[in-house]
């Protein structure tokens, strides 16, 4: 397996964005390749979860593509659905312009808010021909545990006028508190704990996520659609409702006793997701 870091541009912005590309093993500059794109959970960068998933992706045979998002890593931090959709749909451009890269035979991964993303952008960008989504993470977060992050709406609103007239510094969100210790076992540890990572959103992302509402996108769904989730995840019931929006041509696992943050990284869980997620992108690409 060769991986390569590459850059490429976002299509709203014109900033640069950094990937990484995996190649299979034997690779041939002659022969055309499926390919998947892979997202990780909300603010984390390329060598966390979406490259546990993108290495055994690219074992099997796949041109695989990981990225920082545009906002993500060390004083960034803005989390923002509709930003996320365009890093999303800059990546596909990349891939689409690489020549071994079949064009009809690309799909999307997204793991926890990504899942959620990448599903989304299954629905909007014709480009992807199939979606995995590992414990998506996002359904409608006006009404889900997230809501406990956020901060008063007229703190936040005060707090970016201010910051935006330079009469006052960023106000942050603490996404992954030391205090949740499953969380805390992946991100504050050589499990997860990468450069770049930073658990800290900057607080007015929650005035747009608060809108988020996947649910009602996914009702348009028309492709095949998977959903793999653990059996003790915080996150099941938003994923759950995810799948649940999507009318036909899906399938859902539930690992057993698997919490949201063990589908990250920790086997047997993750092998077994690929029990399923290998044949759903056999059959759909």
């Amino acid at each position: 397996m060769e991986t390569q870091k590459v850059v490429f541009t976002n299509r709203e912005t014109g900033l640069r964005m950094a990937g990484l590309l995996r190649l299979p093993d034997s690779f041939d500059l002659n022969r055309d390749y499926p390919a998947i794109l892979v997202t990780g959970p909300m603010l984390s960068v390329k060598e966390q979860a979406q490259s546990t998933y993108a290495l055994r992706l690219t074992q099997a045979g796949y041109v695989t593509l990981v990225f920082d998002g545009l906002y993500t890593g060390e004083r960034r931090g803005l989390e923002l659905p509709d930003m996320k959709e365009v890093d999303i749909e800059s990546a596909l451009d990349y891939l689409e312009s690489l020549p071994f890269v079949d064009k009809g035979r690309i799909g999307g991964l997204g793991i926890c808010g990504s899942g959620s993303y990448m599903s989304v952008a299954g629905v909007k960008d014709d480009r992807l021909k199939a979606i995995t989504a590992v414990v998506p993470a996002i359904s409608d977060i006006s009404n889900s545990p997230m809501m406990g992050f956020f901060r008063p709406e007229e703190e936040v609103i005060a707090a970016k006028e201010a910051y935006e007239k330079g009469e006052g510094d960023v106000m942050y969100l603490n996404f992954m508190p030391r205090a949740f210790d499953e969380g805390a076992a992946y991100y504050y540890t050589s499990r997860g704990n990468r450069k770049g990572y930073s658990n800290l959103a900057v607080a007015w992302s929650q005035l747009e996520l608060v809108k988020y509402n996947v649910p009602v996108i996914m009702k348009d769904m028309k492709k095949p659609y998977l959903v793999i989730t653990g059996e003790n995840a915080w996150s099941r019931p938003s994923s759950e409702e995810v799948y649940n929006a999507v009318p036909d041509k899906k399938q859902i696992h539930v690992i057993a006793e698997a919490g949201h943050f063990d589908m990250y990284d920790l086997d047997p869980y993750v092998s077994e997701a690929f029990e399923y997620i290998l044949p759903f992108f056999a059959e759909n690409l």
